[in-house]
C-alpha cells in the first residue's frame, strides 16, 4: 500500500482498527479527533513516509511515530514546548533525514503550559533534547513565535526553512546558537527588523523572497567571507534597494564603507547564485574576489573586475 494516500476527515477507531500493520504510504488526518484515535496505531504503520495533521491538541495526543517516517507536518493546532521537545527527540531517534513542517501552529506560552510541574519537566526534556543529534531534522515554519524559536536554541538542527518576515526576525537571535546547522532558507527578509547573526556551520543560505539594502547585503556578504569554509548564497526573487530607496541618512558614508571591507574580504570560497538580478545587485559584486556568479548572462558588464 506504499503507493496509497489516505486522507481522513472524520474518523472512528474502528476506520483506523483497518490500517493496522498496513503499508500506506501517506496518511492525511483532518480533525484533531481522528489525530487522536489513529494515535496507537501509527507505529504499526511500518511503511509511512508522509504524515499530515490538522487539529493536534497538547491534552489528547502523544504521538508514536512509525520508523520509516520521513516527513510530518503539523499545520494546525497548538502543542506545549513539553510535547515538542518530545516531538523532537523521537525524530532525532530515526535514523535517515526527516522533515517537520510548522504551518498555523501554536506553541504555548509558559504561563499557558497545563502541567502543574511542567517547568521540571521541560528541563529534562531539554537536556535530552540537547544531547540528541538533530543534524538530519530540515524543520519548516510557517508562522512562528519567540516561544517555538526558544525551543531550537543549543540544538544541532541540520536544516532551516522560515517562510515569514516575522519568523526571520523572531529567530535572529537564535541562529548563532545552532551550531550544525548546514542550510538557511529564508522567505520576507526586510532590512529594516534583521540582523542576520550566522552560525559558523553554515554552507548554504537562501534569500528567497524580500528586500535589502545595498549596505545590508555588503555586510551579509563579510560574513560569509569569514566562514572558514565553502558557502553558497542563493538570492532568489530578492530585491536589492536602489540608492535613493536606502533608509539609513547617511547610508552613502556607511555603504562606502563597507564596500572597501568587502573588497578586502577573501570571497573566493564563496558561490553565489542569482535568480533575477538588477543593477544594484551586480554592481555590489564589482572588484571583489567572488568564486562564481551564476546568472543568465546578465553579469558581464562587470565580469572582467572579479579579480
Amino acid at each position: 500500500m506504499s503507493n496509497i494516500e489516505i486522507l481522513v476527515e472524520n474518523g472512528n477507531k474502528e476506520l483506523f482498527e483497518i490500517f493496522l500493520d498496513t503499508s500506506i504510504g501517506i496518511l492525511s488526518l483532518r480533525t484533531a479527533d481522528s489525530v487522536a484515535q489513529a494515535s496507537d496505531i501509527l507505529p504499526t504503520l511500518i511503511k509511512l513516509k508522509n504524515l499530515y495533521l490538522r487539529g493536534i491538541s497538547v491534552v489528547h495526543c502523544d504521538l508514536h511515530l512509525p520508523a520509516s517516517l520521513h516527513c510530518i507536518s503539523l499545520q494546525t493546532g497548538e502543542c506545549s514546548s513539553e510535547w515538542l521537545y518530545s516531538l523532537l527527540i523521537k525524530l532525532s531517534a530515526l535514523d535517515h533525514p526527516v522533515k517537520l513542517e510548522l504551518q498555523s501552529f501554536v506553541v504555548q506560552s509558559r504561563e499557558e503550559d497545563l502541567a502543574a510541574d511542567s517547568n521540571i519537566h521541560v528541563s529534562d526534556l531539554r537536556s535530552k533534547l540537547l544531547d540528541s543529534d538533530m543534524s538530519n531534522i530540515e524543520i519548516l515554519v510557517e508562522n512562528g513565535r519567540k516561544e517555538l524559536f526558544e525551543i531550537f536554541r543549543d540544538t544541532t538542527i541540520g536544516i532551516l526553512s522560515l517562510r515569514t518576515a516575522d519568523s526571520v526576525s523572531h529567530l535572529s537571535d537564535i541562529l548563532p546558537t545552532l551550531i550544525k546547522l548546514k542550510k538557511l532558507y529564508l522567505r520576507g527578509i526586510s532590512v529594516g527588523h534583521c540582523d542576520l547573526q550566522l552560525p559558523a556551520s553554515l554552507h548554504c543560505i537562501s534569500l528567497q523572497t524580500g528586500e535589502c539594502s545595498s549596505e545590508w547585503l555588503c555586510n551579509l556578504l563579510i560574513k560569509l567571507s569569514a566562514l572558514d569554509h565553502f558557502v553558497k548564497f542563493e538570492l532568489c526573487s530578492f530585491v536589492v534597494q536602489s540608492r535613493g530607496e536606502d533608509l539609513d541618512p547617511d547610508s552613502n558614508v556607511h555603504v562606502s564603507e563597507m564596500r572597501s571591507k568587502l573588497m578586502a574580504c577573501d570571497m573566493s570560497n564563496i558561490e553565489i547564485l542569482v535568480e533575477n538580478w538588477t543593477k544594484e545587485l551586480f554592481e555590489i559584486f564589482r572588484d571583489t574576489s567572488l568564486r562564481t556568479a551564476d546568472s543568465v548572462s546578465q553579469q558581464t558588464f562587470f565580469q572582467h573586475s572579479l579579480n
